[in-house]
């Protein structure tokens, strides 16, 4: 006869409870991160449509300054965090802002990052006022830079000057402005950059004064490759820098629709275990446990693609991070143009003090000396295996200023 077996015993409630949370983490693939590391894939994935809508109605704005204002908005920025304020106060003139209220004070302690995209705002700007004629003369900082390692809370960042109708020919690039999302998932390995796509990106940074390169060899790739996995890990298990993360997690089509910025978590999976009390994000990884080892699984996909593009600024003043932006956003444009893909990795780059061994090991690799001119741009380039969707965005008269 089979031996006859005793029930099993009910599992604790907290023994269940932690059980679901660590399945739930292995098919997230790491906890909040995954979330900062994920693409947002559109309204397929729970996005709500209302949250995408800037990047389908851009084209409808007939004022000069706010068809300008509708394109800019839709610029790379970290975080999502969308920093950016629009003066219109002076006829014929925008004021850019930088919002105090939208920064990232532990990861980007000096607002580099932050000015970055305040870059890349303005050359989506100017690139639409080429559409429709009209030249704009830049003047940054107007009232003078922010000092050197202070945030730039409420900086007039440029004042952006319009021309005349028809002082300006239509840029090709504003094609491609709608197009352009950054797509965070694996890539192909070992394809080739197509030449013509390299010699507009040299020709893109040189007109801003930086220097540029993209890395293609093997050693050098897994070099860059180490250094970003190390600062990765480093900003994951540093308590400040983790939650300041954390809490821009929008978790569900409701929270996303509500801010439109940050970091979109959609899936069905995360926005039930979120509910059912087993998905913590403010959980800080520990070297050693199952959390940090998934969260550094899902790191995997950003060690695949064809190379890395960085762009370095030619001294330590606050204008490189500005010109690194223009460039940069101008260089994706030029990539989206060729079916190529752009990723930003911004972990070595940040200048908070538990980085710096991965800071200094990503500038000798590249044979930059920050004294110099540090690299303020290095993003993995190549080609994604999935789409993308575009990535949620606030409305434009969240920005204005009258």
């Amino acid at each position: 006869m089979p031996t006859a077996t005793a029930p099993a015993r009910p599992a604790p409630a907290a023994d269940t409870a932690e059980r679901g949370r660590r399945r739930f983490i292995r098919l997230l693939g790491g906890g909040a991160v995954v979330a900062i590391a994920a693409p947002v894939a559109g309204c397929a994935a729970g996005v709500p449509e209302a949250a995408t809508q800037p990047w389908r109605t851009a084209a409808q704005e007939t004022d000069v300054r706010r068809w300008m204002l509708a394109h800019a908005l839709l610029a790379p920025n970290p975080h999502n965090r969308q920093p950016w304020i629009a003066d219109l106060s002076q006829p014929d003139a925008i004021t850019l802002v930088c919002d105090g209220q939208r920064l990232l004070p532990h990861t980007d302690p000096h607002g580099r990052q932050i000015l970055v995209g305040c870059g890349a705002f303005i050359e989506l700007a100017v690139i639409a006022a080429s559409h429709r004629g009209v030249a704009v003369t830049v003047e940054p900082y107007p009232d003078g830079p922010p000092a050197a390692n202070a945030l730039p809370a409420g900086t007039r960042v440029a004042t952006l000057r319009l021309g005349a109708p028809g002082s300006a020919t239509p840029d090709p690039l504003h094609a491609q402005i709608t197009r352009r999302h950054t797509n965070k998932t694996a890539y192909a390995d070992g394809r080739a950059l197509p030449a013509p796509l390299l010699a507009d990106w040299s020709r893109t940074a040189a007109s801003l004064g930086l220097r540029s390169g993209v890395v293609t060899a093997t050693d050098e790739l897994q070099r860059i490759r180490r250094i970003t996995r190390e600062a990765y890990e480093i900003e994951c298990v540093t308590p400040r820098t983790w939650i300041e993360s954390a809490e821009l997690m929008r978790i569900g089509p409701a929270a996303i629709e509500r801010h439109r910025d940050g970091i979109s978590i959609a899936g069905a999976m995360p926005r039930l275990m979120h509910t059912l009390g087993l998905f913590d994000p403010m959980d800080v990884p520990q070297r050693g446990n199952a959390n940090h080892g998934r969260v550094m699984e899902r790191w995997q996909a950003h060690e695949t693609g064809s190379g890395f593009l960085w762009l370095a600024a030619p001294g330590t003043d606050r204008r490189g991070p500005l010109d690194a932006g223009r460039a940069y956003v101008r260089m994706h444009l030029q990539a989206t143009a060729a079916g190529v893909d752009l990723h930003p990795l911004s972990q070595p780059l940040q200048e908070f003090p538990e980085v710096r061994g991965p800071y200094d090991a990503l500038h000798r690799a590249l044979g930059v000396d920050p004294a110099q001119g540090p690299v303020q741009m290095l993003a993995r380039t190549g080609y994604a295996l999935a789409p993308d969707g575009p990535s949620p965005r606030r409305g434009l008269p969240d920005l204005l200023r009258a």
